[in-house]
């Protein structure tokens, strides 16, 4: 297990034993050591990696992470203005550098959304997708 899901396994804890105050401490401490929005609230699977200790990353407090996924650094989680729902991430994904996910989408199991790509709808199973906005590339079905 990598620093931030150590981390943020406390914070979440923390968060749901209503020790909302160190748990947002925490979260502070993420921000100004790997310059990193991790929300306490954000439910990350377990075996989620973040090689880069989610170096930039920002993540929106209603995000799902499913199990032994990858998050490399520069990724962006969240809302779409105007748009009901949040990115729901499958288990088994790789997310690659700088990537965007945004909105009511949900990223199917054992797929890689490539890096930069701005994802604004939802990725089936077993693909890969690339560009903006995401394409399916490959799919290994």
């Amino acid at each position: 297990m990598d620093r931030i899901s150590t981390i943020h396994k406390v914070e979440h804890w923390l968060y749901n034993h209503h020790l909302n105050v160190i748990a947002q401490m925490l979260r502070g401490g993420i921000r100004i050591i790997f310059s990193a929005d991790v929300p306490p609230q954000m439910m990350i699977g377990k075996g989620t990696v973040f090689p880069h200790d989610a170096l930039g990353c920002v993540f929106h407090p209603g995000v799902r992470i499913g199990k032994n996924c990858k998050i490399l650094h520069g990724v962006t989680m969240g809302g779409r203005a105007g748009h009901k729902g949040l990115p729901i991430i499958g288990d088994n994904v790789v997310i690659g550098t700088h990537a965007q996910i945004i909105g009511n989408v949900t990223i199917g199991h054992n797929s890689i959304v490539g890096a930069g790509a701005i994802v604004t709808h939802d990725v089936p199973d077993n693909v890969v997708v690339v560009g903006n906005p995401a394409k399916i590339l490959k799919s290994n079905r």
